[in-house]
């Protein structure tokens, strides 16, 4: 049996080893600068972690073969390999979710590109047609009594800015006071760098401009000379991060029950609104910062929610 049978064959039981004690430190001074690189990136608390997370079982399923995979860091056929194996270990030991695995796989991907291999050649798992996860319309309910019922008028302004402008995370962050222009009837939001930094104008509902109008007004009062010329400032008066917002976001979530909430989730719920609504996917699209129609498309898909209503409703008269 080859070396690469070997390997793939015993996935499913896999057997102890006594692993190479500097090969194993290798790899540990490996995830400790692939960890300091995340901390550079713009990206939330959560998001972080979840790599992390998913990163560190890659590599404890790693260290156990490096006798099989002893230059998985360094030879681009042995990352294609393990890789793959390890995809058969997530299907077939661990029974993970075709979601799961592709969420795994993206990790490992972001790693093998920090250490110069760049991604493994090991296909993703074919996904259900569905939408992107959204909140129904009783969980937007909840959401915007929870937003109702926040004393901070910039976690307000916030929260209902991502849910009706269905920017992301990192654009609310970017925003500069002069981003944001209304008047009583009109509205405006400059998205200056979006995804590859590319420029792009959003309309601002009435309700985003009354809870943006609030915002500034304790801006002013708050902030008469500030030094940053952010739109969203923290309480020390400077430009606030992914991960306060990323906080914020999901501590709105918490009071309306909605634990699995994040800033992404309301970003889809905006675009899956338009959509819905009749609005053309040309306009969809530029509201939210698509360079492909076919990822806007995705918005008018059924939901998981639409799936358990349609067998619902085949079995509702037996």
């Amino acid at each position: 049996m080859s070396k690469r049978s070997a390997g793939a064959g015993e996935m499913g039981s896999p057997a102890p080893r006594i692993p190479n004690a500097k090969a194993l430190l290798g790899l540990l001074e490996r995830f400790e600068a692939y960890k300091r690189a995340l901390e550079k990136q713009p990206l939330s608390s959560h998001t972080r972690r979840a790599y992390e997370t998913r990163l560190q079982h890659f590599l404890g399923f790693l260290g156990t073969r490096l006798d099989e995979y002893p230059d998985a860091l360094a030879n681009k056929h042995t990352r294609d390999y393990v890789a793959r194996d390890y995809k058969q270990y997530l299907k077939l030991t661990l029974k993970s979710s075709p979601q799961t695995v592709n969420a795994y796989l993206t990790a490992i991907d972001s790693f093998f590109t920090f250490v110069g291999l760049g991604k493994a050649k090991a296909d993703r798992e074919d996904l259900p047609q569905l939408a992107p996860q959204s909140l129904t319309i009783k969980e937007q309910k909840e959401f915007l009594r929870a937003i109702e019922r926040c004393k901070r008028p910039r976690d307000r302004a916030i929260a209902t800015l991502l849910l009706c402008a269905g920017i992301r995370i990192s654009e609310c962050r970017d925003l500069n006071d002069d981003d944001v222009l209304f008047t009583q009837r009109k509205g405006l939001l400059k998205v200056r760098s979006g995804k590859g930094s590319a420029y792009r104008e959003v309309p601002l509902s009435a309700l985003c401009r009354i809870a943006l109008q609030e915002w500034i007004d304790e801006r002013r009062s708050k902030y008469p000379q500030p030094d940053e010329e952010a739109f969203f400032l923290s309480n020390r008066g400077t430009r606030l991060s992914v991960d306060s917002i990323d906080h914020l976001v999901r501590k709105l979530a918490q009071g309306a029950k909605l634990e699995s909430l994040s800033a992404h989730t309301l970003r889809h719920t905006c675009l899956t609104n338009l959509i819905r609504g009749g609005a053309d996917v040309v306009q969809v699209a530029q509201v939210g910062g698509h360079k492909k129609l076919e990822t806007t498309m995705r918005y008018s898909r059924p939901t998981t929610a639409d799936l358990e209503t349609a067998t619902n409703g085949v079995t509702k008269d037996y």
